[in-house]
């Protein structure tokens, strides 16, 4: 029977889930990118590998403005505000309004098969003020930054507002959203289920799949 702790759970690996996806997209693309930039791979390789796509013109430029459009819709769904959608705002409610039925009873409670379950159980102590003040903290320095990000989803992505702004997102801005969430996620995790997820095998897997699939290109040309 589903209780409050085990649908926090179930919020935190939906929201996981979604951050996964929007993360290996951006890291794709960024890739992308920093493979025909000169100053990151040096002139001669950069050169190559920009001959590699304008030689498969169509599949990159469509392949870039996908990978930019999901990454970028995900991390929307992330940072939305809706009533009727699970997003991080969401979560943190969710986590304090319920931080008592966060307890360390409703974890053995919700894990009775758990290997070395009492002694994670004495270490327990749930989400704490401290954690809520940080993560507070980060989404007060990072509130513009996500009011943009879901100005260019509402007026660039999910409509085509007629009269739209040209809304310029940074690198910089969006690795600080990427950020927020991987933050966000770990510690209710950790402080809940003694778990977290750093994601680097899932960038590093996308990088060099990425890499790779420019070198098997090169072999075509």
């Amino acid at each position: 029977m589903s209780n409050d702790f085990t649908k926090f759970q179930e919020y935190l690996k939906r929201l996981r889930s979604i951050y996964l996806r929007s993360l290996c997209a951006f890291r794709t693309f960024d890739t992308i990118e920093r493979l025909r930039a000169p100053n990151i791979v040096g002139k001669d390789k950069a050169h190559e590998n920009v001959k590699t796509m304008n030689r498969f013109n169509n599949f990159f430029v469509i392949t870039k403005h996908a990978l930019n459009f999901y990454f970028l819709i995900e991390l929307s769904r992330i940072l939305d505000d809706a009533k009727q959608s699970l997003h991080l705002d969401k979560l943190i409610n969710f986590a304090q309004s319920n931080k008592k039925k966060l307890s360390v009873n409703e974890f053995k409670k919700n894990n009775p098969d758990r290997v070395f379950l009492q002694e994670l159980a004495s270490r327990y102590e749930g989400i704490k003020e401290d954690d809520f003040e940080k993560i507070n903290k980060m989404l007060e320095e990072t509130k513009d930054i996500r009011v943009k990000i879901k100005n260019y989803r509402d007026q660039h992505m999910a409509h085509e507002d007629i009269n739209k702004k040209d809304i310029i997102i940074s690198y910089d801005e969006i690795v600080k959203v990427f950020d927020l969430v991987k933050i966000t996620l770990n510690i209710f995790s950790n402080k809940t289920d003694f778990s977290t997820t750093s994601y680097k095998q899932a960038e590093d897997t996308c990088e060099n799949d990425t890499k790779k699939l420019f070198e098997y290109l090169k072999g075509k040309n």
